[in-house]
């Protein structure tokens, strides 16, 4: 549990954002507190009387985030009637809810039996008090009615949907979800006598209101046990909270509520005797883990992988790609953008940025969690570190599983004629998120849970430097190998990030796991003309009989598939066999160039004399013949660029573009 003794940590440590509410983000809530979305906001003077025409609907979902009190159980409930303490639905704040919703069970008076308890406490903030001086009354929905916020009919019961005009459809439809009235939250505002508004009068954002229900709760006569996380006695935790990673979120981290089945059944007598953890602990720890998910976290559908420091500030994702954790991006494609050395040192600098920590320094954690059922989550992954230590553990991942990727896009500032941002492509050097890892080895509709599974084995070789999956590499070669089965864009991005996995998986056989000093890199990005390696020099043969048939192609303006596309997995099987194919069929092209002709042959010509005897056979190719594929083709996409002749794109280039 030391993941939780860390997140309590971090609520202390960022004590100065507990109850600050920004838009579309979870606040750091109080202790005993929760949030609600409000469509209804009540105003009321000290004497606790309604005044007339002053309370509003609220519509915007900016607006309707409300932080309120609760209880253990009102936070975790579900079906049942269980109220919140003082901000609630129409069916517990209405006296008149019975007569209002024929058929529909009120909570009313559960909720003012609750009310009156912390009513009675001598601390009690007199705007509480002047809050249940009004619902006594029991008329909540009628006064509403009058004020124009509710609306009923005939029999004076809540409409139940709007059956007028589109048009001239009430706000408390627009607001309430599904428009049904009687599903309502209300907060409440009291204003002194003289009208105007003080600190404490909108009670949902009061310090001192807060204050006043935390100091009844931790009043308040409850079972106290040794917390397993604090180590000292305090009030223990029935209920974990709910809505973890997004308010919908019914799944809990804690839970013990299996006395019937085999949970503790033969060890233990009750949930008790195996675990005790105190209240204040659970809703900090909680409260810290919702506030950082919808800061930082990466969500995966229900997996979430968190990344975090002791003081609550950021980190770099672990399932981001370079691109996104070195930031800036050139004004436009360029030689430079496409050199590693550049990328490598825009990437020391956006880490750089993270490495400022306080005295004695800090830790990192990165927490995984996700869904064992639909009410259970669970932690597939936990890991502390040094904060320093994780930096230099990130960036050891994006130098050393690179390489030159094209299939990403950033917008250009301008908008298209249905308004739409445009994008254009964007080139960078660097590792590959491990989702598109995933989706290289497996395919983009690939199942969810292998998706999941997939990121769980890939976050030990990104964070602890472990050996990448060797079955996942090999898949994202067979694919690789097959690009006709797939979109252009999408087959240059396969290729590009299975060569990434392979550079990788070979240097760390030469490195050895896990070692320290100068990492050797036998098998690099830039075009070795000097490798003998019997498949990069197949792979090189490939790329120049693509490269012939492609510029020809686009010089006829034809667009279709190359016949080393096409023959490409047979040529991995039997590369020697399907070479003599592919080159009898590249005749007709070298025809079609002026003058260069020479230059393309004596290129082939030159890789054919550097197989060592006996190598140009037909034994099926190691992944590595991908890398000279890929290297060699990235080389004449540098020469045409340097050359000026912008005909010469790339298939991955054009398909990059096309897909924006």
């Amino acid at each position: 549990m030391s993941w939780m003794q860390k997140l309590c940590e971090t609520y202390d440590r960022c004590a100065d954002q507990v109850g600050v509410v920004q838009a579309g983000r979870v606040p750091l809530l109080p202790a005993y507190h929760t949030t609600q979305l409000a469509q209804i906001e009540l105003v009321l003077d000290t004497e606790g009387n309604i005044c007339p025409g002053r309370s509003s609907v609220i519509e915007g979902k900016g607006e309707q985030t409300t932080i309120i009190p609760c209880t253990e159980s009102s936070a975790g409930r579900t079906s049942g009637l269980e109220p919140h303490p003082l901000f609630d639905k129409l069916q517990y704040l209405a006296g008149d809810f019975a007569a209002c919703v024929p058929g529909k069970k009120s909570g009313y008076e559960l909720y003012m039996e609750q009310l009156d308890r912390w009513c009675e406490d001598p601390a009690c903030h007199p705007f509480v008090v002047a809050v249940r001086q009004y619902l006594k009354k029991g008329r909540l929905i009628a006064d509403l009615a009058a004020d124009g916020i509710l609306w009923l009919d005939e029999q004076a019961h809540l409409l139940q949907k709007w059956g007028g005009a589109k048009e001239e459809l009430p706000p408390i439809f627009r607001a309430c979800t599904g428009g049904k009235q009687m599903d309502a939250f209300v907060r409440f505002t009291v204003l002194p006598a003289d009208g105007s508004f003080s600190p404490d009068s909108r009670l949902w954002a009061s310090a001192a209101v807060r204050q006043c229900y935390i100091d009844w709760q931790n009043r308040a006569p409850q079972e106290r046990d040794i917390c397993f996380v604090a180590g000292r006695e305090m009030p223990v935790s029935v209920m974990s909270p709910k809505k973890i990673r997004n308010p919908g979120d019914g799944a809990k981290l804690v839970s013990s509520n299996d006395a019937s089945g085999f949970t503790y059944r033969g060890r233990f007598r009750d949930a008790r005797e195996a675990f005790s953890l105190g209240r204040e602990t659970t809703e900090k720890a909680h409260s810290a883990l919702r506030w950082l998910i919808s800061r930082q976290g990466y969500k995966n559908g229900d997996q979430v992988v968190l990344t975090w420091r002791d003081s609550g500030g950021k980190l770099p994702s672990v399932c981001a790609d370079s691109m996104d954790i070195a930031g800036e991006v050139p004004e436009s494609p360029s030689r430079r953008a496409d050199t590693g050395d550049w990328w490598a040192a825009q990437l020391n600098r956006a880490l750089a940025g993270y490495s400022g920590v306080p005295d004695g320094g800090e830790n990192a954690m990165i927490l995984g969690l996700d869904s064992a059922t639909p009410g259970r989550l669970s932690v597939f992954y936990y890991r502390e570190m040094p904060a320093e230590d994780f930096l230099e553990r990130i960036r050891r991942w994006h130098t050393s599983c690179t390489w030159l990727h094209r299939y990403r896009s950033r917008p250009t500032g301008e908008l298209d004629k249905k308004g739409k941002p445009k994008y254009e492509p964007a080139t960078f050097v660097g590792a590959p998120s491990p989702i598109d890892i995933v989706e290289t080895a497996y395919g983009r509709n690939v199942d969810d849970k292998l998706r999941k599974s997939a990121l769980e084995r890939l976050l030990p070789c990104i964070i602890e430097g472990a050996q990448l999956p060797s079955d996942l590499v090999h898949c994202a070669a067979r694919r690789a190998s097959n690009p006709i089965a797939m979109e252009g864009w999408e087959a240059g991005k396969t290729l590009s990030i299975a060569c990434a996995l392979i550079r990788k998986l070979k240097n760390d056989r030469i490195n050895g796991w896990n070692t320290t000093g100068e990492y050797k890199e036998e098998w690099t990005m830039a075009l070795d003309t000097q490798k003998t390696d019997r498949s990069y020099l197949f792979g090189r043969l490939l790329a120049y009989a693509r490269q012939i048939e492609s510029r020809a192609l686009f010089l006829m303006e034809e667009k279709r598939a190359t016949n080393a596309e096409r023959l490409q997995q047979a040529f991995a099987s039997h590369p020697r066999r399907t070479w003599k194919i592919i080159d009898g069929q590249l005749k007709p092209y070298l025809l079609r160039y002026k003058g260069q002709t020479f230059e393309y042959e004596k290129g082939i010509f030159q890789i054919i004399d550097m197989f060592e005897e006996g190598d140009f056979n037909d034994e099926p190719l190691d992944e590595t013949y991908l890398l000279g594929y890929s290297s060699q083709m990235n080389h004449f996409i540098q020469t045409s660029k340097k050359s000026g002749k912008s005909e010469e794109k790339s298939p991955a280039e054009s398909q990059s573009e096309d897909k924006q």
